[in-house]
């Protein structure tokens, strides 16, 4: 089979694609996957250099999100060979063939593409738990999201204005501020004006961070009475941290979320959340288009997402 392969931790110059045997079925309940597409994002470009907590030893597959059809499957697992499903992976989306934990698997939502399907995976599920399970978000609340014109920006847009939210938004570009708009966000600001607009209008319930750096600092000013900073990522490069004396003056928290811990320790959790975003789904939600690319151009993806030129999720097409 057809695989992407990273032979060095040192990005895109050291990806390319080989022909690979089929991997082994792995311990433990697995599905074989016969992947149509696979999602990648800025986690993949980390873990490619090396600069990611959880590090792969090269060579690698990196992917750990796709969409396909199911060519094996355990019984009683619920899922059966040509039936359409997305998963996550530790890593090997990005190849023709994956196994994946039959926990990890769901059914592909009805009226979604298997781009799409890919393009959901990480992003979709991480604003879902993150937004309702972390977060508690109820209707009517302000959410603020940073970073919002990308991936998992723009999931965040989307799924807080399905759930009933207002959404604000902060993008860096003027494509990337068009996208959080058609993405759902009522106001949409610009990397320098947020901050006053924020703090004028008496701050947001819930601040969504996958920067960290300075936009945390600033971000933990902005949360109103018993608001929520959630902290998904550190892009900027820089971990932060909270001033308790502001957290207990406006009665905040700082909440953490990492999906693939919730994963590890809740093992019904995929399924619960595939089956929360297809009812959003079958009410009209769907994912900005993805920015996609064959296989065989895997290395100019990782390029463009490494130099932030991307707006939205990218995809493989195997």
């Amino acid at each position: 089979m057809r695989a992407l392969r990273v032979h060095e931790l040192t990005g895109p110059d050291a990806l390319w694609v080989d022909q690979v045997p089929v991997p082994a079925r792995p311990d433990g309940d697995a599905v074989r996957i016969e992947v149509r597409a696979a999602g990648i994002g800025f986690v993949d470009t980390l873990v490619a250099r090396g600069r990611y907590q959880v590090r792969q030893e090269p060579p690698y597959v990196p992917g750990m999100e796709v969409s396909g059809i199911v060519v094996q499957a355990p019984e009683r697992s619920g899922l059966a060979p040509g039936q359409a499903v997305t998963a996550t992976v530790a890593c090997g989306g990005c190849a023709e063939t994956v196994w994946a934990s039959v926990h990890l698997t769901a059914p592909l939502a009805a009226g979604l593409t298997h781009v799409q399907g890919a393009s959901m995976v990480v992003n979709y599920h991480t604003a879902m738990v993150a937004l309702t399970r972390r977060a508690a978000l109820r209707p009517g609340e302000r959410v603020l999201v940073h970073g919002a014109g990308g991936g998992l920006g723009s999931a965040f847009v989307q799924v807080a204005h399905s759930l009933g939210a207002r959404v604000a938004a902060v993008a860096g570009s003027a494509e990337r501020r068009a996208l959080a708009r058609t993405a759902g966000a009522e106001v949409v600001y610009g990397p320098g004006e947020w901050f006053a607009a924020m703090r004028a209008g008496g701050g947001a319930d819930i601040i969504v961070d996958p920067v960290g750096g300075d936009v945390f600092d600033e971000s933990v000013r902005c949360l109103a009475s018993e608001g929520r900073l959630l902290t998904v990522g550190f892009t900027s490069g820089r971990i932060p941290s909270a001033a308790a004396n502001r957290l207990l003056l406006r009665n905040a928290s700082v909440v953490g979320m990492g999906l693939t811990e919730l994963l590890r320790a809740d093992r019904g959790l995929f399924a619960r959340t595939a089956d929360q975003l297809a009812e959003l789904i079958s009410a009209g939600l769907r994912p900005p288009p993805a920015v996609q690319y064959d296989l065989a151009a895997a290395a100019a993806a990782f390029r463009a997402i490494e130099n932030r030129v991307v707006a939205g999720k990218t995809v493989l097409v195997t």
